[in-house]
């Protein structure tokens, strides 16, 4: 699961990584992550193989409801290596078949994300 949220008096940024409902844990806050409606990129220091299905909660301040999660599922579809760092992974995530709504709040959710960094 990777948890993300914005502080919008601040405009910093949380981002982790849990394995096993918080059995492992990776702050990955200063690591690069992009994410769209169709799936996202992010660093690890774990190595997932491909075809693994993870199930992604996203966490952003919404206009109205304030704090607002967005839970997805998706399948790796390529983990490599990083180039900038030996013990991390860069991972490609592909979201499964999302409802209309979802991905409407993927779409602002990454419009947000753009914004602040």
């Amino acid at each position: 699961m990777i948890d993300r949220g914005q502080n919008p008096q601040c405009c910093g940024r949380v981002s982790s990584l849990y394995l096993d409902y918080g059995a492992d844990a990776h702050n990955s806050a200063d690591d690069p992550f992009e994410i769209s409606e169709r799936g996202m990129w992010f660093r690890s220091r774990w190595k997932f193989e491909i075809g693994t299905q993870l199930s992604v909660a996203l966490i952003c301040p919404h206009p109205r409801l304030g704090l607002s999660r967005v839970t997805a599922e998706g399948i790796v579809v390529w983990c490599e290596p990083s180039r900038d760092d030996d013990k991390a992974f860069e991972c490609t995530l592909l979201f499964l078949d999302l409802p209309d709504e979802l991905k409407q709040s993927l779409r602002e959710l990454s419009c947000r994300l753009e914004s602040v960094e």
